[in-house]
């Protein structure tokens, strides 16, 4: 059901006149490539949800518990809506396991940071899954980890698809800033080798320190660093295009 939900939301991404803004969005950031390997889609708001339904059936999308009915009060009285869970998220990522099956999604919002805050919503959203239980881009970037006996590990989805369009196609992110237990087993099936690019800020840095701390002894695990202006590798190439970052290797 999640693979048709997939190829929808990349349908209506090409083909919807609303999702301008999403196709917009991604074409300034990404290349069509990028777009295409990583089944970038969009997730209408409740306002055009028939877009999505006339395609996908809705039991579908309630099954996958992305509708469902919200109580509202306003002048037609007391009455029931179908609300999208991706309500001001309407850019979507697939999150594969190793073997290329979808498992979750994760939506962007296109608000601003103001937008954001007066509505209290955070900038991703993700449907129900363990993230310490998977690493975001190993489908698609584990051939290159093993070719080069090598792997770097950062933070975001964003810096792994960054990453890639720019050549660095043997990276992962953990989707935040600690490395569990079976994270660290499923990266070392591939390569003993870790480097270490986590985001310039405090949690970054204390991060790093858990990650050695824990696996240090069990694994090649180096500290690498942007220069201390960009906090992460999607910053750097957003600002550099086809530019090789310069790197430092710290103990």
């Amino acid at each position: 059901m999640l693979k048709q939900l997939i190829n929808t939301c990349q349908f209506l991404l090409n083909n919807f006149p609303a999702a301008q803004e999403v196709n917009d969005y991604l074409s300034h950031r990404l290349s069509p490539q990028s777009i295409s390997l990583f089944k970038f889609g969009y997730f209408p708001d409740s306002s055009n949800l028939l877009a999505l339904t006339s395609i996908l059936d809705e039991y579908i999308l309630k099954e996958l518990k992305l509708l469902y009915n919200r109580e509202i009060e306003d002048s037609l009285g007391p009455r029931q809506i179908i609300t999208s869970y991706f309500e001001n998220y309407p850019l979507i990522i697939p999150f594969h396991d190793t073997y290329g099956s979808p498992i979750a999604l994760i939506g962007r919002t296109l608000l601003s940071d103001q937008e954001r805050k007066s509505l209290l919503i955070a900038k991703y959203k993700n449907t129900v899954f363990h993230k310490g239980n998977y690493l975001f881009g190993l489908f698609e970037n584990k051939r290159s980890i093993l070719e080069n006996d090598l792997v770097y590990i950062v933070e975001g989805q964003f810096d792994v698809i960054k990453a890639v369009e720019n050549n660095f196609t043997n990276i992962v992110a953990l989707s935040n800033s600690n490395m569990t237990p079976y994270q660290f087993s499923l990266i070392t099936r591939y390569t003993n080798n870790l480097i270490l690019l986590l985001d310039n800020d405090e949690a970054g840095e204390k991060g790093r320190a858990r990650i050695i701390n824990k696996f240090g002894s069990l694994a090649n695990i180096r500290n690498l660093y942007l220069t201390d202006e960009y906090k992460d590798i999607d910053e750097f190439f957003s600002n550099n295009k086809n530019c090789c970052p310069t790197f430092t290797f710290k103990d």
